[in-house]
């Protein structure tokens, strides 16, 4: 009976001295962090996404902003657009991805008015990523497609048959959310001129020595005078990826 009264006494003791058997200010072990690039470990950027870009690859972007032009020979008679952008994007690579697009503009007036002119382009580009996993990164593009100048109003023949060849290089930077996307981008424009054998007009036909009046010899066709243009556009948009 004594020895069992001893023991229950002792009991809250033995407890006692477990509880703090940790020496005062240590601290208890720590799990040790995931290496880099190992699975769990944060992408590099500072970003949470722990899956890859590649989770995601395609997307469909929107842009707006502005766009200048101006002929080749005639390089202070600029035209401004304000202009929207539709795209198709595909990643095939961490780093390259390639895009379908097509927008345009209407004329955009010193006064804050709307002009008679329209601009409209479509083309097939792609864009180099130089941190493709980063929150934060940046890219340079260069893209390939056609483009016409015509009035607002005029007809799908009409600016088929304006249609000019277009080439553009850019650069532009993107903060990326898993899903969705801000970016920035501006780009240098080249329009040049439609196929020259198709852009002919007739040279007056010289009148031949002693030949009666209103009679000429033929005379070879000259070519019609060069329409290319020059100039670039700057954008912001949004973009989906899944």
């Amino acid at each position: 009976m004594h020895t069992r009264l001893l023991a229950l006494s002792l009991a809250p003791l033995f407890a006692t001295s477990l509880v703090h058997a940790q020496a005062p200010g240590e601290a208890a072990p720590q799990p040790a962090a995931p290496a880099p690039g190992s699975p769990g470990a944060a992408p590099c950027g500072g970003s949470s996404r722990a899956e890859s870009v590649m989770a995601n690859r395609w997307s469909i972007g929107l842009s707006l902003g502005s766009m200048g032009l101006a002929p080749e020979d005639q390089p202070d008679n600029k035209t401004d657009f304000g202009v929207g952008e539709l795209a198709l994007r595909f990643r095939a690579t961490p780093h390259l991805e390639l895009a379908v697009s097509a927008g345009g503009g209407r004329e955009q007036l010193a006064d804050d008015q709307q002009g008679d002119r329209e601009v409209s382009v479509v083309a097939l580009s792609a864009r180099y990523r130089f941190r493709p996993e980063a929150a934060w990164n940046w890219f340079v593009m260069g893209g390939l497609g056609g483009a016409s100048v015509t009035r607002h109003d005029a007809t799908q023949q009409e600016r088929d048959d304006a249609t000019q060849p277009l080439g553009m290089l850019g650069i532009g930077i993107e903060r990326r959310f898993r899903h969705f996307a801000l970016q920035a981008e501006a780009r240098a424009i080249g329009i040049g001129d439609k196929d020259r054998n198709d852009a002919k007009v007739d040279a007056p036909l010289p009148t031949e020595p002693g030949a009666p009046t209103g009679m000429a010899t033929t005379a070879d066709p000259v070519a019609a005078p060069s329409q290319k243009q020059s100039g670039g556009a700057l954008t912001i948009g949004l973009s989906y990826y899944f």
